[in-house]
């Protein structure tokens, strides 16, 4: 449950854009190129975005640009994939104490999916996902569907050490995060809200892990049958 590696985040977008800079200069070059690309891309949209705009503003020429990236897809495509593989990741250790876990793990993610990055990323994506269905997917498995593949990996490992009390681990994930995220996500989607504060999120992560552990704790809900049973005596 790491980070996924630099190395695999190239294998990753291996083939999308032109040769790798070999030299210092020439990878600060290209970060250059990304960062105001990314920049333009996520102020003012792909379409409305020109090449010539963003060698404005990262400086060199289109020769250099057009060497990294060979097409403004290519590049458009680097600035997501570096976007959604820079993101901090949250780890979920089996060993670690649950309600910690669960806690800093629902702070991250809404610290990311509320961020007003995060709500330029996504509006960006699905305005383009017609021309880039590649990207689209990209941004659903390295985001929602990694976030979700993580939480099943954790409640897998609870579940076979008799720490949660459930069915399915998949279905236990989708309530946690559904039930963390929806009503602000909705929100967000339809009338967007300024980000929670800190505060905010630390207070509903609270909220919902309380939630979540009454219904799957089987510590918690051994202790309610017995004292069901002792009710009924």
């Amino acid at each position: 449950m790491k980070k996924t590696s630099e190395k695999m985040r190239r294998k990753a977008t291996r083939g999308r854009t032109g040769a790798e800079p070999a030299s210092t200069r020439g990878q600060e070059r290209q970060a250059r190129i990304l960062k105001a690309a990314t920049e333009l891309f996520l102020k003012g949209g792909y379409g409305e975005t020109s090449i010539d705009a963003i060698v404005e503003r990262s400086g060199g020429s289109k020769a250099t640009l057009y060497s990294y990236f060979p097409t403004k897809g290519a590049l458009f495509r680097a600035v997501v994939d570096s976007v959604v593989s820079n993101r901090e990741e949250p780890e979920l250790e089996p060993s670690d104490d649950i309600r910690k876990a669960l806690t800093s793990f629902a702070e991250q993610r809404m610290r990311v999916v509320f961020s007003k990055r995060h709500r330029e990323l996504l509006g960006l994506i699905i305005s383009e996902r017609d021309r880039f269905p590649d990207i689209a997917r990209l941004y659903y498995e390295r985001g929602p569907q990694r976030s979700h593949d993580l939480l099943v990996e954790y409640m897998q490992a609870l579940n076979q050490r008799n720490l949660l009390d459930i069915s399915s681990a998949d279905e236990s994930a989708e309530f946690f995060i559904g039930m963390l995220l929806h009503h602000w996500y909705i929100a967000q989607l339809y009338l967007r809200p300024t980000s929670p504060t800190a505060e905010e999120r630390q207070h509903r992560a609270a909220h919902v892990v309380d939630r979540f552990l009454e219904a799957f704790d089987s510590s918690d809900r051994k202790s309610r049958r017995g004292r069901e049973r002792g009710a009924q005596k």
